[in-house]
């Protein structure tokens, strides 16, 4: 297995070193973030209107908060992405190595897996960047235990999209 943090499996550079953004690269940075920001704006807008109207419930707060958090957390991916351009590539290859099998080889339902595998290595190594703990600090075993989460997690199991699949089922 390659470990995230190793420099087999991570690319990412003394950010020092890396160029300065081009205008196009800032513009895409700056439309797709205001895109996520009108979002949750939209999800305040919904929520205020929700209590103004003495909306109470937990199960539709419960969605609310839900909607706000996913917006919040695509929003600190995209903001993140300039200082680490590579960090995507690295997961995807993380992932990759680890699982064995490349999503073509896997199937629809292996490439799914891999995916959201990768989308959830790489919240944890920007959150965990967050909070200052840089990729190559994580035990050798993160991806892994990504990979094996998501495969194993009952949600995804039971999601529609992954039950319409027809190709072989779930990797052991």
């Amino acid at each position: 297995m390659v470990r995230v943090g190793s420099a087999a499996a991570m690319q990412n550079p003394d950010p020092s070193s890396l160029p300065d953004l081009t205008d196009a690269q800032i513009q895409k940075l700056l439309s797709t973030a205001w895109e996520r920001i009108k979002k949750l704006i939209e999800g305040m807008d919904l929520a205020n209107e929700y209590y103004g109207e003495g909306g109470c419930d937990r199960e539709t707060w419960n969605q609310i908060c839900d909607g706000l958090s996913r917006e919040a957390m695509g929003l600190m991916m995209v903001l993140s992405g300039p200082a680490h351009p590579y960090m995507a590539k690295d997961c995807e290859r993380a992932v990759r190595v680890t699982a064995g099998v490349t999503p073509r080889e896997g199937g629809m339902r292996e490439a799914l897996l891999q995916q959201v595998a990768k989308g959830l290595l790489k919240s944890v190594l920007t959150a965990g960047q967050h909070h200052m703990v840089e990729p190559e600090e994580w035990p050798d075993l993160l991806p892994e235990a990504v990979l094996g989460a998501v495969r194993s997690a009952k949600r995804i199991k039971s999601d529609p999209t992954m039950a319409n699949l027809r190709d072989s089922g779930f990797p052991a």
